[in-house]
């Protein structure tokens, strides 16, 4: 499951970059260059009862009206457990259409400090919804998967990632 995934994902990737060369110096759009997003998020923890709240920031370069890269950085909160975790992570995105309203496929994917800390991974789908020339509304579903260290009486990882529910914006 996670190869085919990985597989979608890359296929998005590919095809949107090939389609890159070939767009309109007149695209009104998302704009090539800085931006940034905001997003607040609600996980359902699938492993346990591994619930949180979050809020991630990332920024970085839009290549093309359909590829950004960045890096970014977030705040979750396990309130069922009172555990705290700080996500560091390198932010890939793919708008699939040149719309106002368009699908986009994201990829989050680095390391979390504080109380959770392990490997962060969040791909995710959603929509983009145009609010202007320099803003958007974001709507996404995904899977967190959230590595977690403790140790009671020994060592022991366990995956705390569950389904992410996020809205935000971008600018």
């Amino acid at each position: 499951m996670k190869k085919s995934l990985l597989f979608l994902f890359l296929m998005l990737i590919s095809s949107s970059a090939a389609n890159a060369f070939y767009f309109e110096d007149d695209f009104d759009g998302i704009q090539l260059g800085y931006r940034g997003f905001t997003d607040l998020s609600y996980t359902f923890g699938v492993h346990h009862s591994f619930d949180r709240v979050g809020i991630m920031t990332s920024h970085g370069y839009q290549f093309a009206p359909q590829l950004f890269a960045g890096a970014g950085v977030g705040f979750n909160y396990d309130y069922n457990n009172s555990n705290c975790g700080l996500p560091v992570f390198a932010h890939f995105r793919c708008d699939i259409l040149e719309n106002e309203i368009t699908p986009y496929v994201d990829l989050r994917v680095g390391y979390s400090f504080l109380d959770i800390k392990g490997f962060y991974l969040n791909p995710s789908v959603g929509c983009r919804f145009e609010l202007n020339d320099n803003l958007g509304l974001n709507f996404g579903i995904g899977y967190s998967l959230q590595m977690m260290s403790y140790s009671w009486y020994y060592h022991e990882k366990e995956n705390c990632g569950g389904i992410d529910l996020r809205v935000g914006i971008d600018f």
